[in-house]
This record gives structure tokens, sequence and C-alpha cells, in this order.
């Protein structure tokens, strides 16, 4: 049997009680695994097995799925399941690392990007929150954006940049050449590069312009959909949600 951290990204219903679940956890990876009776009112499986909760699990392993028999919680993810917009933002969270990681390949360091993202986004910080586990995720499976030299010619940029959807800065010069590109303004570019490379702990300090957020936003998705295998079903609430200004994170 194995006994892992692990954090719920997915939750589907089984028969009349029971639910399979997703998690992504510290030494195995993503996994999935049955968790029966645990839509009863009184399981013990019931908390542990909602959207967003942080734990201990007791997995079984069996082939094709798993048997989860016990659960200890370490946070109950409640605050992010109580607040539509947060729940939002982690929706897209967890299906983007559903979409983009495989089953059981262990990546510690991207279970604790995981875990920070939630974190940071539970207390209020979600947009920020995002955006860093967005560049901070594709560095870690291999597709770390290149952003001190042009993506094309290799030489040092300052000013008057642009991104491409390859994962890059592009010159000036080289931009018109290559397909898929998006203007990025100064702003923009040193705010990736400290989302890249600042731990969430200390990304609190930053408290970017609405105009940078939104424009980091839409390089990021073009960067993103280059990348997917298929469009996030999250993303349409969450556009939808966000039509209408929200309060500045």
């Amino acid at each position: 049997m194995w006994r892992t951290e692990g954090i719920v990204l997915r939750v589907r219903n089984l028969g009349e009680a029971d639910r399979i679940i997703t998690l992504y956890t510290k030494d195995k990876g993503k996994l999935s695994a049955v968790a029966r009776g645990a839509r009863r009112i009184r399981n013990r499986l019931l908390s542990p097995t909602q959207l967003f909760t942080h734990g201990l699990y007791l997995i079984f392993p069996q082939q094709g799925l798993h048997n989860l028999s016990q659960a200890e919680i370490i946070h109950s993810g409640q605050p992010l399941r109580d607040d539509l917009e947060k729940f939002a933002y982690a929706s897209y969270i967890t299906e983007l690392l559903d979409a983009l990681t495989p089953e059981e390949d262990p990546a510690e360091r991207v279970f604790a990007l995981l875990a920070g993202a939630l974190s940071l986004g539970a207390r209020g910080r979600m947009k920020l929150a995002v955006r860093a586990f967005e560049i901070k995720l594709m560095a870690e499976l291999g597709y770390q954006p290149e952003l001190h030299v042009c993506l094309s010619c290799r030489e040092p940029v300052q000013e008057n940049l642009f991104f491409t959807e390859q994962g890059g800065v592009l010159c000036q010069r080289c931009a018109p050449q290559v397909p898929g590109h998006t203007p990025l303004s100064n702003g923009a570019w040193e705010l990736m590069k400290k989302l890249l490379a600042w731990d969430f702990s200390k990304l609190t300090v930053l408290h970017p312009a609405g105009n940078l957020e939104a424009e980091l936003r839409t390089v990021m998705r073009k960067y993103l959909d280059f990348r997917l295998e298929y469009p996030l079903k999250s993303l349409d609430f969450l556009d939808t949600l966000t039509a209408v200004p929200p309060e500045s994170n």
C-alpha cells in the first residue's frame, strides 16, 4: 500500500455512493483512485475527497484504478470552494495541471507549485497565484520560456519586445519572421521574470497593476494553448466570471 501526501484535482461520481478522485501526490505524481462510499454523509472519506483538499492518503495499488482506503486532511480547501471566484481560478489551476501531466510520473517540485499556488490563492491573491503557477509549471515541465535573449537571433533584449507562443521573447527585428507573436511591454516582461524566479512565499510583496496582469494573461493563454492538446473547460467558466471586472487582487 502507498501512504502519500496529495491534493485532489478532480472528482467524479461512480455508482450510487462512490467517488473516483484524481490526486496529484508528492511522491507518485498524478493518480486516480476509487473512494468507496465517499458520497455518504457519515463516510470518513467524504471530506478528504472534496476538490482542492490537501491530505494524507492511504492507497492500495491495483491495475487500472487504485483503491483509497484512508485519508487525513492537512488543509481542507474549504476557502477555495466557498468563494465563486477562488473556485473558478482553483479549478483552472487543477485542470491545467491535469491536462499537462501524465499518470504516475513523480515530480515533487510540481506538487510544491500546486500547493503554493492554492495556498496563495486562498489568501486572496488568486490572480497572482495563477499567473505564477502557469509560468513556473511550464518551466518544471521542460518548457521554460526564454526571457533574456531573443528566441530567434539569440541577442540580448531590453525593450520593444514581443513574446511568441513557442515560448520566449523576440526582438523587434526578428518578430515579423516568427508567427504567433504578441507585443510585450517592459512591465509585463519584468513581472514574468519575477514570477519565474521568486518562491510563492516572496510573491506576496508584488502588487502588479491590473493592465499588466491582463497583458500577461493574454500572453500566457497563447503560450499554453500552443502546448495543450485540447481546450480547458474551466476557462469558459472563468472567462464568464471575469467578464465583469472584479475587485483588484
